[in-house]
């Protein structure tokens, strides 16, 4: 039943996207309103299919990494219409399906992480825990880097003096910035929760927390470039494109991160 049910929740993820780009290039309000309700019968697909393998594993749905990414893709795209109905961006779909698109269909592969000598306490709640604050994190990411994108195309637009179409479809600079940045400030605290209890847990399960693990390592990476945007914003007053540039940045090292641990043996699978 499970992959069944996410299948169909890719296809609703596919039709969301394709009306979401022609809305971003027609501007017409039906285009929109279907988008939104294609949008929001994959995510019911999704949550359906993921209620099915938490019930068929008798465990979270969290214990392989195309799990996790699953995971993560149906956080971004509940994130990505709570944020569109709070800040009026309707173009957001167009930034963040495509990636959510990618993600959903690397999470039809199937390859178990690598856990072991996890005692039976440990794995049952701090390690639940650690994965999915991290993955909350990780959904906000997909929104700051959306938001760095939309802010980039359309300074560049303004920045021409000759206002390309792009330029009457996105929003206001201002509004971009401060999605940009919101986005990284709610994003970093679950990253960064999820990350410390990674640490605690990787003691007991690797007997080291220095263990050499791509994944760990490039997520640390991740974090330290989030971390100094978020300390660059709020003690240097960084804003707009500088912003955007590390935002971007950042974002491409969650995706080596991703990378290294579907590609790369270590201590999260081979």
């Amino acid at each position: 039943m499970h992959p069944t049910l996410l299948n169909l929740a890719i296809l609703g993820y596919i039709a969301a996207t394709g009306l979401s780009l022609a809305y971003l290039v027609q501007r017409e309000e039906w285009v929109h309103r279907l988008a939104s309700v294609a949008t929001i019968a994959g995510w019911v697909l999704h949550t359906v299919a993921l209620l099915a393998r938490g019930i068929e594993s008798g465990r979270p749905p969290l214990g392989s990494l195309p799990e996790a990414v699953s995971v993560a893709v149906w956080v971004v795209v509940l994130l990505a219409l709570w944020v569109e109905r709070q800040s009026g961006v309707k173009v957001l779909g167009a930034f963040v399906l495509p990636v959510v698109l990618v993600l959903s269909l690397k999470s039809t592969t199937t390859r178990a992480l690598d856990l072991p000598g996890i005692e039976p306490a440990l794995s049952g709640a701090w390690l639940w825990v650690h994965i999915g604050l991290a993955l909350i994190g990780i959904a906000a990411f997909v929104l700051n880097f959306a938001g760095a994108l939309m802010y980039l195309l359309q300074e560049r637009q303004l920045r021409a003096k000759r206002p390309g179409t792009l330029y009457y479809r996105l929003p206001a600079l201002e509004t971009l910035d401060r999605l940009t940045y919101r986005t990284l400030a709610l994003g970093f605290p679950f990253l960064t929760t999820g990350l410390i209890l990674g640490i605690l847990w990787a003691g007991p399960a690797w007997g080291s927390v220095f263990a050499f693990d791509p994944l760990a390592l490039l997520s640390s990476v991740a974090w330290l470039i989030y971390a100094g945007t978020l300390a660059g914003r709020a003690a240097a007053g960084w804003h707009g494109r500088r912003a955007a540039y590390f935002a971007i940045i950042g974002f491409a090292a969650l995706v080596l991160t991703l990378g290294a641990g579907l590609f790369l043996p270590g201590k999260h699978g081979s």
